[in-house]
């Protein structure tokens, strides 16, 4: 992987991730186990505006580094 395609992929999750900016997290939370009997554990984060946002940290498809965030409306 080159250092442009590198920096574009760090670019993406940083936009994703801007959204959460100044706000708390207050809870923390888990998905619960998949149908592959994997369970991720995240953060709830509530924004200045009151609207959450669950937070799921998400491993690499190997499992053996670190992968992406999965961002979700908290209801």
């Amino acid at each position: 992987m080159n250092n442009s395609t590198q920096k574009s992929a760090v670019d993406i999750h940083l936009r994703q991730l801007h959204q959460l900016v100044g706000g708390t997290i207050t809870n923390l939370a888990r998905t619960g186990v998949d149908e592959y009997g994997d369970e991720f554990f995240g953060i709830i984060v509530t924004l200045p505006n009151g609207k959450k946002k669950t937070v799921i940290f998400l491993a690499d498809d190997e499992g053996n580094g670190p992968g992406s965030v999965q961002i979700n409306d908290q209801v």
